[in-house]
């Protein structure tokens, strides 16, 4: 995602679809945002930035008015996403951009989140291929940059209190469980899912996918490998050879831990495989 919104500047336009309380950080892009979503913030935390209260499958904002739509894990929340990416093909200009970043939904992660979360709003269920034709199908935009995305199992963390109000029967045992087996399940099934994918050549660990979709004109910047460790607590995907060169990572045969640059988190580690860092 970071490719496609740092080329923008501060007069162009940003549609973060199903924002919540934003679904990147801001604070970090010059260009103008709006954030679309059933509830949104009455205040909006910067001068660039601006909430709208609508659906995602009648956007109120005029047709070839925005540079770049993000659909940031929302798109398997939208009961009719089809009219949802017709929608985002009206209001884009020729030359815009979309992310779509959704869980693979017939992988492990997706299916242990509903379980646990009682379904968690996932009303779509997606493939790879699946999601690829349907942009292609209501939209005149095509894939042009793609890029997995590995889980940290970050819905198990233990809920606030305020949090908790709001979880389903089915997840409420999270809050209850100690502190220190909670961040100790967390560490293991990381761990244990990436040595699976490791020794196994499978994707036990894998979230789901990051899609660029533009006209073929557009040219863009390449796009990182694959994060294989990603934290728990903030999401972040971290690079091996960054907590290396750093120091961060105290590791012994392929396995180890880190605490995470951005939140400081205590992680497991577990060295890449081929194709990823």
């Amino acid at each position: 995602m970071e490719n496609v919104l740092s080329r923008l500047t501060g007069r162009q336009v940003v549609v973060d679809l199903g924002c919540g309380p934003g679904s990147f950080h801001y604070e970090s892009y010059t260009c103008q945002i709006i954030g679309i979503d059933l509830t949104v913030s009455r205040r909006a935390p910067r001068a660039h930035v601006s909430f709208v209260q609508a659906n995602s499958s009648q956007i109120p904002l005029a047709s070839n008015s925005v540079d770049a739509v993000v659909s940031h894990h929302t798109l398997e929340h939208f009961g009719d996403f089809r009219t949802t990416l017709g929608e985002v093909n009206r209001i884009l200009k020729d030359d815009g951009l979309i992310w779509i970043a959704i869980p693979n939904g017939y992988g492990f992660d997706d299916t242990l989140y509903r379980f646990v979360f009682s379904g968690g709003g996932h009303v779509n269920r997606f493939s790879r291929d699946h999601l690829v034709e349907e942009v292609h199908r209501l939209t005149r935009f095509r894939l042009i940059q793609e890029v997995d995305l590995f889980s940290s199992f970050i819905y198990l963390k233990k809920p606030t209190a305020e949090e908790y109000q709001f979880y389903p029967r089915t997840a409420r045992f999270l809050f209850h469980i100690p502190d220190g087996t909670s961040t100790t399940g967390i560490l293991v099934i990381n761990a244990a899912t990436r040595l699976i994918d490791k020794l196994f050549g499978s994707r036990v660990s894998q979230y789901g996918w990051g899609f660029v979709f533009a006209a073929d004109s557009v040219s863009l910047t390449p796009l990182h490998r694959p994060y294989f460790n990603v934290c728990s607590n903030c999401g972040s995907g971290i690079p091996a050879i960054r907590l290396r060169d750093q120091g961060q990572l105290k590791q012994f045969c392929g396995v180890g831990f880190y605490r995470c640059p951005h939140c400081r988190k205590l992680n497991a580690f577990v060295a890449p495989p081929a194709g990823c860092d």
